[in-house]
C-alpha cells in the first residue's frame, strides 16, 4: 500500500507546483519579450523574431529588440521588417551604448514602433553595396531609398533623413537621430528606458537564438554552402576508394544540407551550375592528375559563391573586401587540400593495376595443372586463377612456368628450368 500512496502524493505535488506556476505567471498583468539582434542580420535572426512573436501571450505588451549590427542580407531584412510592420504587438528597438544600426539594422530600427538610442550609438549607412564594396546600380539605390522612405513615413519619422541614409550613405548619432525625428529619445540605462515606456514592472521573457535559429544562420552562409559541397564530393570519393559507409553517409548528408541551404537562400540556377561544375572539375583531378583541374574547380566554386552573395544587394558597412578575401582564401585552401588528396588517389590507382587488366599476368609464375603439348593447350594456375595455357614445348603437370604473353583468356608460357 505504500507504493500507491507515494504515487498519489507525487501526482498531487506536481499538480500544486503547476498551479503555482500558472498563478505566478497570471500575477503579472504585463509581460515583455526581449531578443537580441547582434552581428549579421540573416534568416536565423528572422526565425528568432518570428518565434518571439509566436510566443507572445495576451499579456505581452511589447517585444523589445536590442539591436547592434553592421548589416546583413536583404532577404532577411525584408522578412524582419514585414514581421515588425504586421505585428499587433508593439515593437521597441533599443540601440545600446556604442551600438550600431548600420545598413540592414537601419531598416529594422526605422520599422519599429518606438526607437530609443543610448549615448554613443549610431544609425545609418544603408546604401546598397555590391561585391567588393562598389556602389550598386542607381535603379537599385532608388528602389531601396523609396523603401526606407516609406518605412519612415509609416512610423511618422523624418522620411528625408531616412532617405539620406541610402542616397548619401549618411549616419546619425543618437543626438542627431532625436533632432531629426528618427529616434524618440536618448536613454543610457535599459531599465530606465523600460520605465519610461511604461514597462518597468513587466515580467521579462528573454528569448535567445535556439539550435534551429543558429542552424539556419550557418546554413544560409554562401561560403559555408560552397565548403559543404566540396566536402560532400571529397567524402563520397573517399568512400568509393575506402568503403566504410561512414564517408558515404557523411558526404550524402553534407550534400543534402548544401541543397537545403541553396533552397533557403533562393540560389539562382547559374550559381548552382557553377558550384556543381567546380566540384566535377575537382573530381576530374583523379583522372588528369596535373593539378589544373583542381585549380579550375576552385575558381568555379569561388565564382558560384560570389553569385550567391551577389543576389544580396547590401548590406555590409564593415570591410567587405576583407571578408571576401578571407572567405575565398578558405575555399582555395580546402580546394587545394582536396586536389592534393585526389592527386594521391590517382597515384595509388596507377600503381594498383585493375584486376580486369590481363596484361598483369605477363612475367608471373604459375604451376601447370594439366599437361601442355605443342598445339594442345593445358591448364595453368597463376594469381589464384586457372588459365588456358599454350607452349611450344611439352610441360608436365606440377612444373613451374613463366607467362610470356596473353591473348584474351589464353596465356603463352615457358618452362622454368630447375636449378
Amino acid at each position: 500500500m505504500k507504493r500507491p500512496s507515494l504515487s498519489i502524493v507525487v501526482i498531487i505535488s506536481l499538480i500544486l507546483v503547476q498551479y503555482s506556476i500558472i498563478s505566478f505567471a497570471k500575477g503579472y498583468e504585463k509581460t515583455i519579450i526581449i531578443i537580441r539582434m547582434e552581428n549579421t542580420i540573416d534568416l536565423g535572426m528572422e526565425d528568432l523574431l518570428s518565434r518571439a512573436i509566436n510566443t507572445a501571450s495576451p499579456n505581452t505588451k511589447a517585444i523589445v529588440i536590442i539591436l547592434n549590427t553592421n548589416g546583413g542580407y536583404l532577404e532577411a531584412t525584408e522578412g524582419i521588417v514585414d514581421l515588425i510592420m504586421r505585428s499587433t504587438i508593439k515593437v521597441i528597438v533599443y540601440i545600446p551604448a556604442g551600438g550600431r544600426a548600420f545598413s540592414a539594422g537601419a531598416y529594422i530600427a526605422l520599422a519599429s514602433d518606438r526607437l530609443i538610442m543610448a549615448p554613443g550609438s549610431v544609425i545609418g549607412s544603408a546604401e546598397p553595396r555590391s561585391i567588393g564594396g562598389m556602389k550598386e546600380d542607381p535603379k537599385i539605390i532608388n528602389a531601396m531609398a523609396s523603401w526606407i522612405e516609406s518605412i519612415a513615413l509609416s512610423r511618422n519619422r523624418n522620411a528625408t533623413a531616412a532617405r539620406y541614409m541610402v542616397t548619401e550613405n549618411r549616419d546619425y548619432t543618437a543626438m542627431e537621430a532625436v533632432k531629426y525625428s528618427i529616434a524618440e529619445y536618448i536613454e543610457a540605462d535599459f531599465h530606465r528606458m523600460l520605465v519610461k515606456e511604461g514597462l518597468g514592472d513587466a515580467y521579462i521573457n528573454s528569448i535567445s537564438p535556439d539550435v534551429r535559429s543558429r542552424f539556419i544562420s550557418v546554413l544560409c552562409d554562401p561560403f559555408i554552402l560552397g565548403l559543404l559541397l566540396e566536402l560532400a564530393a571529397l567524402l563520397i570519393l573517399i568512400e568509393v576508394f575506402h568503403p566504410t559507409y561512414l564517408g558515404g553517409f557523411a558526404g550524402g548528408a553534407a550534400f543534402v544540407l548544401a541543397l537545403l541551404g541553396l533552397g533557403m537562400i533562393g540560389a539562382d540556377a547559374t550559381a548552382i551550375i557553377l558550384l556543381l561544375l567546380g566540384i566535377s572539375a575537382i573530381l576530374l583531378e583523379v583522372k588528369l592528375g596535373h593539378g589544373g583541374s583542381a585549380i579550375a574547380g576552385a575558381i568555379l566554386i569561388i565564382f558560384g559563391t560570389l553569385l550567391l552573395y551577389r543576389r544580396e544587394y547590401f548590406i555590409w558597412t564593415i570591410s567587405y573586401t576583407s571578408l571576401l578575401v578571407g572567405g575565398i582564401a578558405i575555399i582555395i585552401i580546402v580546394s587545394g587540400v582536396a586536389g592534393f588528396y585526389l592527386h594521391k588517389i590517382r597515384e595509388v590507382i596507377k600503381r594498383r593495376r585493375s584486376p580486369l587488366d590481363l596484361n598483369m599476368l605477363i612475367g608471373k609464375v604459375g604451376v601447370v595443372k594439366s599437361r601442355i603439348e605443342p598445339g594442345k593447350p593445358g591448364v595453368v594456375l597463376a594469381m589464384s586463377d586457372y588459365w588456358t595455357a599454350y607452349s611450344d614445348e611439352v610441360i608436365e603437370e606440377g612444373e613451374k612456368v613463366k607467362i610470356l604473353r596473353v591473348d584474351g583468356l589464353k596465356v603463352y608460357v615457358r618452362r622454368i628450368e630447375k636449378k
